[in-house]
């Protein structure tokens, strides 16, 4: 098991260029999500260039405990320093759902990331201190009382689920949309199905936004594709590598 800055496990592939491509995971989920990185992975691997995953803090097999935004920004800031000591100059951001979230908030202070990649994207404002949409009513009224809410996950050879508290900022919890895009002056790709009510919600948030996005970026939304992307993993990786064939 290999340690980024001795918290942060993750897997990484050199390149033989100075490109590198840092894969953001979801929510209850990890540095494989599910497999669908391992088959991004390999894609951007096959074009040349170094990939990084990591486990954000609290998921996978990285360290922590309750899930804190503020931690998650510097994961990913950490990865980038490290992409940085290597000599990769220009970087690339693929983040899915909450690692989308990141990505967007991070890249403005890393002047190297020349694009973002954005599939099931959070492309909206904060949420405050609201409960996850998911919640049970149980969970909701625990997370009123600050307590710890555990929320199961699947697929993971290390943990039974991840633990959120109101008590820790959620990520990105003040802001604007148009503080939020603003702020980015790469381009940026964003990826949406059309499938599920989340994926239609979250659709909807970026359309709202889409004048919003810096110059020479795209929204593309795959017809039959769910916010996981399980079912359409050729067409999301065949609309990724074209455009970062594109934008390099």
């Amino acid at each position: 098991m290999t340690f980024l800055d001795r918290r942060l496990a993750y897997d990484f592939v050199p390149g033989s260029g100075d490109t590198a491509v840092l894969l953001l995971h979801g929510f209850l989920s990890d540095r494989r999500a599910g497999g669908r990185f391992d088959r991004l992975a390999f894609e951007y691997a096959k074009l040349g260039h170094a990939v990084l995953r990591i486990d954000f803090s609290g998921f996978g097999e990285s360290a922590g405990g309750v899930i804190d935004g503020d931690e998650l920004l510097q994961d990913a800031s950490a990865a980038l320093d490290h992409l940085d000591s290597l000599g990769y100059t220009r970087q690339i951001l693929h983040g899915q759902s909450l690692g989308s979230a990141v990505a967007l908030r991070i890249a403005p202070d890393r002047p190297r990331v020349v694009t973002l990649v954005l599939t099931g994207a959070l492309t909206g404002a904060g949420q405050g201190d609201r409960p996850y949409p998911f919640f049970s009513p149980e969970q909701t009224e625990a997370w009123y009382r600050d307590e710890d809410v555990h929320l199961p996950i699947e697929g993971s050879a290390v943990r039974t689920h991840v633990v959120v508290n109101r008590q820790h900022p959620r990520l990105g919890a003040t802001g604007t949309q148009e503080e939020l895009l603003g702020a980015v002056k790469v381009p940026i790709l964003v990826i949406h199905g059309d499938t599920g009510e989340q994926e239609q919600v979250l659709a909807a948030i970026t359309e709202a936004g889409r004048h919003l996005l810096p110059p020479g970026s795209e929204v593309v939304v795959i017809p039959g594709a769910t916010h996981a992307f399980y079912e359409s993993l050729d067409a999301l990786a065949e609309i990724t590598t074209s455009w970062v064939r594109t934008k390099l």
